[in-house]
């Protein structure tokens, strides 16, 4: 699993199979903050691959982005 952020666009990523986002399926998912946008990714097999944050500052600790890799 890895975490990926782009600080300048405040989104993250949330790789969880790096092999299974060849052709994903997207879903949004519920419950999120105003302000943000969660998407949840899963392969052809209807695996979850990876989860995408859009203003990702809202919703995650400020020490889990700054761990995070740059994109």
């Amino acid at each position: 699993m890895r975490l990926v952020y782009d600080p300048e666009l405040d989104v993250a990523l949330l790789v969880v199979d790096e092999g299974g986002a060849a052709g994903a399926r997207h879903a949004a998912v519920g419950g999120v903050p105003a302000g943000s946008y969660v998407d949840a990714e899963y392969d052809e097999g209807g695996r979850l691959v990876a989860f995408e944050v859009i203003g990702a500052r809202k919703v995650l600790p400020p020490e889990v982005l700054a761990r995070a890799e740059r994109e």
